[in-house]
């Protein structure tokens, strides 16, 4: 029965492994010109297209977070947070820095810590009629890169993640399609769900966001000149 037990263990880690090994090789193309996100596996081949919404600002470079500017480039999910503990997420090094403040410590030990940050940020009263707005749907996506921070802050005794993401929207009828948001990316709660069930993103999942460039190998060429150009800039 030890034996056994052991090889179940054995299988069960091949195949956790194997599964977040697949779930890193899978790509994120996001146009904001056309508002429209694919998930495309190493291959090339397309898990998933669907429309999605995007800041309402200017399809510019972002400069900040206020700037309402949806951002382009190269990024990586941090977090995912849902109100299920067991799908949720957190970069190990992002953990790492969070745990340094004892304020937020708590939030980022387990799934149910993030799972509290989470409903604690659909329960934002952002338009102050009363009532949770339930902002951010079935899920939130985060993602690390340039002008996508600061990340966990307070929120009374609990704490919300501040930071650009893909994430749901309690208004799809006007949100997706549309330039609605504050610089995410909106998605609906069908979409949300696919990606949620088929585990199609993970922490570490790369996301490139462009305007106009759909195909994955132009989509990482140009996200990684970009980058190179933007590293140039700050050296000078």
């Amino acid at each position: 029965m030890k034996l056994l037990a052991s090889t179940f263990a054995v299988l069960m880690a091949c195949c956790l492994a194997s599964a977040a090994e697949s779930k890193g090789q899978n790509s994120v193309l996001i146009d904001r010109k056309s508002r429209s996100l694919s998930i495309v596996n190493q291959a090339g081949r397309i898990l998933l297209s669907c429309p999605i919404g995007i800041g309402r600002g200017p399809l510019k470079e972002k400069s900040s977070m206020q700037d309402c500017i949806t951002p382009t480039g190269a990024f990586t999910v941090d977090v995912v947070l849902t109100d299920t503990p067991a799908l949720n997420q957190i970069d190990k090094s992002t953990k790492e820095r969070i745990e340094r403040d004892a304020r937020f410590r708590q939030f980022v030990k387990d799934g149910d810590g993030l799972a509290k940050v989470f409903r604690t940020m659909n329960e934002q009263d952002f338009n102050r009629d009363g009532a949770p707005d339930k902002a951010y749907g079935l899920a939130f996506l985060g993602l690390q890169g340039k002008n996508t921070g600061p990340k966990l802050i307070a929120a009374g005794k609990s704490a919300r993640w501040y930071s650009i993401a893909l994430h749901g929207t309690p208004n799809e009828a006007r949100a997706i399609g549309g330039a609605t948001s504050e610089g995410c990316i909106h998605l609906s709660r069908e979409s949300l769900k696919t990606i949620l069930d088929a585990h199609f993103v993970g922490v570490g999942t790369s996301v490139y966001i462009n305007d106009g460039v759909k195909d994955v190998v132009l989509v990482k060429r140009k996200s990684f000149a970009d980058d190179n150009q933007e590293q140039v800039r700050m050296r000078n």
